[in-house]
Parts: C-alpha cells; sequence; structure tokens
C-alpha cells in the first residue's frame, strides 16, 4: 500500500524531494548520488565570446577550421 502512493502526483513530489534532499546531503558530503552533475563543462567556451551590456554590443569568435 506503500507504494500506491508515490504513485499519486502528491507521492510523487513527496518522493522527488526527498531525492533532491538526499542528493544535496551526498553533495556536500563530496559524492553525488545522481551521475548527471557536469556544470563545469556546461556554457559557452572560455575567451570566445564577449558582451557589453552597457554598450550594447556582443562579439562572437567562431573557432578556425583546418
Amino acid at each position: 500500500m506503500e507504494t500506491m502512493v508515490f504513485m499519486t502526483l502528491p507521492g510523487l513530489v513527496i518522493a522527488l524531494t526527498m531525492v533532491a534532499f538526499v542528493d544535496q546531503l551526498l553533495l556536500r558530503a563530496g559524492q553525488s548520488a545522481l551521475l548527471l552533475r557536469d556544470d563545469e563543462e556546461d556554457g559557452a567556451p572560455p575567451h570566445r565570446t564577449t558582451v557589453d551590456l552597457d554598450g550594447g554590443t556582443a562579439v562572437i569568435r567562431m573557432p578556425s577550421t583546418p
């Protein structure tokens, strides 16, 4: 009967909240239960784009193709 609780929407929210809480505890301990964390590699490559918000300009340097 306990597994039926997690098949409802409120039960799913509770289960996902518990998983996120445990993952944050493990992350602070130096290891993560979820293997989907690669925040360092996400985003734009370094030193290829420059955005000047005050001046309203953006410079995008494309890598040269060999």
